[in-house]
């Protein structure tokens, strides 16, 4: 069996829901401003929702990119899209400490 890499298995976890696919080469054209990622809102929800913060940066590493990178795409999007995963993960990375009450 092949190993896949980290943008596979991402790719792969964001499609589980949906009958419209996105490649791994799309979802890196989101993060560098290739393409338009309203196209892919609802992937994108899962993407900052529920993909572990591990397996994001595996994502980063291997595409060079990086936080800033993300994060403005997931700031561009309406707020009820914006996953809690990616906000504690970046949070934590740049060594913010505050709780967001809800």
């Amino acid at each position: 069996m092949t190993k896949m890499s980290a943008t596979e298995c991402v790719a792969g976890s964001l499609n589980v829901s949906f009958k419209r696919l996105i490649s791994p080469e799309e979802l890196v054209k989101i993060f560098k401003k290739e393409t338009d990622w309203e196209l892919w809102l609802n992937h994108l929800d899962v993407f900052f929702g529920e993909v572990s913060p591990n397996m994001i940066q595996q994502f980063m590493a291997e595409n060079n990119l990086n936080l800033g990178q993300l994060s403005e795409v997931y700031d561009s999007m309406p707020s009820v899209w914006r996953g809690k995963a990616f906000r504690e993960m970046r949070d934590a990375a740049l060594g913010n400490s505050f709780q967001e009450s809800r």
